[in-house]
């Protein structure tokens, strides 16, 4: 009997996106958690919560077990791919708002799995002036066989 089980991605802290700065001093506009490993992991869709404060633009996304050219894809061309997951919904206040998406069973797996966080512009293009927000608490609620 599967049960509910969850994996904490990003527990404390946060992540700023767009065009803040990175450690190289170049904006960011693609973050990729990488080695989400699901214990017991039953091939049932899941929950991906996030929150996420200072979204101004409607075509940021999520990404699940992305091929790599998926960072330079713009948001029309992801969200018609296997990998997307949803967009990052706008929240252009500066407190955190809770989010809530659903992943298809079928694009989890139970180790090794990538889940990209991808700031875009106003067009949904990554190109220009992208979006600048930030993520904080990121689980995945998930079914496990595992008790």
């Amino acid at each position: 009997m599967a049960s509910l089980a969850f994996q904490a991605i990003l527990a404390t802290g946060h992540r700023e996106m767009g065009e803040s700065l990175g450690p190289e001093r170049k904006p960011i506009y693609d973050v990729l958690f990488k080695d989400i490993d699901l214990p017991g992991f039953v091939d049932h869709p899941a929950i991906v919560v996030l929150a996420v404060r200072n979204v101004d633009y409607e075509k940021n996304f999520i990404t699940i077990n992305a091929p790599p050219e998926a960072l330079d894809q713009s948001y029309d061309e992801a969200r018609n791919s296997g990998y997307f997951v949803w967009r990052v919904l706008p929240n252009p206040s500066d407190s955190w708002i809770l989010q809530v998406h659903q992943i298809d069973g079928n694009k989890l797996k139970a180790t090794g799995n990538v889940l990209g966080i991808h700031s875009r512009d106003i067009n949904g293009e990554h190109a220009g002036l992208c979006d600048a927000f930030a993520v904080a608490r990121l689980f995945v609620l998930y079914y496990s066989s595992q008790k």
